[in-house]
């Protein structure tokens, strides 16, 4: 199991912060964990600086040696705005061009909007400047130890851990297991309620019997 912790920067005068008690620091801890590890969409914001990076550079150029009495004209300006003078907006050119930069716009809304996948879980704390996180791979094995733990388990064959899901196949060489799903489902409930992931887990659990 990874986890990784991190100090927040104090607040309020004097470096010094009001530390909330109770419920109200438990709301704060978790909120700002989930601030602290979520993803940043480095996928989409790469690519986005880049252009504008691109775009920026080249209007400078063209703008400073334009005023210097020697454009660059590395854009040919003078071509592109004689075809957007003739060009009709029932043309397939341009319906092209506004569907494609619409799409990309309703795709790059919703990964603004919503939060991604990051790669650390938070985990539920009481100190607002005190947050601390476990990876996917450390939380499946925390499911997975707690599951291999119960009387009867003989092995895990799979341990899958989704945003509000953990589901758990275990294999037990009894013919009759009885209630060992029910008993593994409470073993991994109390270990997730231990660490405190955000948000809280539904467990399944299958349990596969020996064939003969």
């Amino acid at each position: 199991m990874t986890t990784h912790a991190g100090q927040l920067p104090k607040h309020g005068p004097g470096g010094a912060s009001a530390a909330p008690s109770g419920r109200t620091a438990a709301r704060a801890a978790d909120r700002a964990a989930r601030r602290a590890f979520r993803s940043r969409r480095l996928w989409l914001a790469l690519p986005a600086a880049l252009l504008i990076t691109v775009v920026g550079v080249l209007t400078a150029i063209e703008t400073i040696s334009a005023l210097a009495g020697s454009p660059a004209r590395l854009v040919p300006y003078e071509r592109v705005a004689a075809w957007a003078t003739g060009a009709r907006y029932k043309d397939w050119a341009p319906l092209l061009i506004s569907a494609v930069l619409a799409l990309l716009g309703l795709l790059l809304l919703p990964a603004g909007l919503l939060p991604g996948r990051g790669r650390l879980v938070p985990l539920h704390g009481d100190d607002p400047e005190l947050v601390v996180g476990i990876t996917r791979h450390g939380l499946r094995n925390v499911v997975a130890d707690a599951a291999r733990s119960v009387e009867g388990v003989e092995d895990v064959h799979r341990a899958k851990v989704r945003r509000h899901r953990a589901k758990v196949v275990v294999g037990t060489a009894m013919h009759e297991p009885g209630d060992l799903d029910e008993r593994v489902a409470e073993a991994v409930r109390r270990r997730l309620d231990e660490i405190g992931p955000m948000p809280a887990r539904r467990v399944a659990v299958a349990v596969r019997r020996p064939e003969h």
